[in-house]
């Protein structure tokens, strides 16, 4: 029997993220094996604190093992990536998902994969202009959200509210959502799980695609499983 294929998944805060890797193994059941590390693995509370953004532009949200979400820095989280790409290589993996749907250019190599590429391109073979509706974890990100989707060619809305909220916030938002009347609505943030969506599809008729499914499935098609 052939060894099972080596997956990574490098996420922008701490390993483990069991709701995430639930989100994987829902495609890749035993087929792969799935190895997850942090970017900020190597950081400690205090080192957490001192990795919170700088600014608005560099904001990015992260939720830890224990379930608390954070803000951390860019410039911090693509420092530890460098790192964790290279452990992830010398654990074998046949490809390496980055989780998470901001871009990181200076860390393009064979084998990586990122998931805000996927999810771009999962967003423009369905909608070729036309009213895009975005869900993004903090009002910090909406000005890169509008920026990165309206250039594009979409005429774009966005919702902020956290992939941890509570279930009545979480239908809000899909109220403030549905009176966009969005051709397509994305969830753009990896954190943001498939009970978030289900919630979301009660209120939001809208057609929608989940970052971390369009992610997950992408990876099960590449290595064949």
């Amino acid at each position: 029997m052939s060894a099972r294929p080596v997956i990574g998944l490098l996420v922008i805060g701490q390993a483990p993220r069991p709701a995430l890797l639930a989100e994987f193994e829902r495609d890749f059941g035993d087929a792969a094996e799935l190895k997850m590390r942090g970017a900020l693995d190597h950081l400690d509370e205090a080192g957490l604190a001192q990795a919170a953004p700088s600014s608005a532009a560099t904001t990015l949200y992260t939720t830890l093992p224990s379930g608390r979400s954070i803000l951390v820095d860019k410039k911090v989280v693509t420092e530890g990536m460098a790192a964790r790409l290279a452990e992830l290589d010398d654990l074998g993996a046949r490809a390496t998902f980055v989780c998470c749907t901001g871009r990181f250019p200076s860390l393009a190599a064979p084998g990586v994969h990122f998931a805000s590429d996927l999810l771009a391109g999962a967003v423009t073979g369905c909608l070729q202009g036309g009213r895009l509706g975005i869900f993004i974890p903090t009002p910090a990100q909406a000005e890169n959200a509008r920026t990165r989707w309206g250039a594009k060619g979409y005429d774009v809305s966005v919702i902020a509210v956290q992939p941890d909220a509570g279930e009545e916030e979480i239908r809000d938002a899909a109220r403030q959502m549905a009176e966009v009347e969005a051709d397509l609505a994305v969830f753009d943030c990896i954190s943001y799980t498939s009970r978030f969506r289900q919630i979301t599809s009660e209120i939001l008729p809208t057609p929608a695609l989940l970052a971390v499914s369009v992610t997950a499935r992408f990876a099960a098609e590449l290595v064949g499983v």
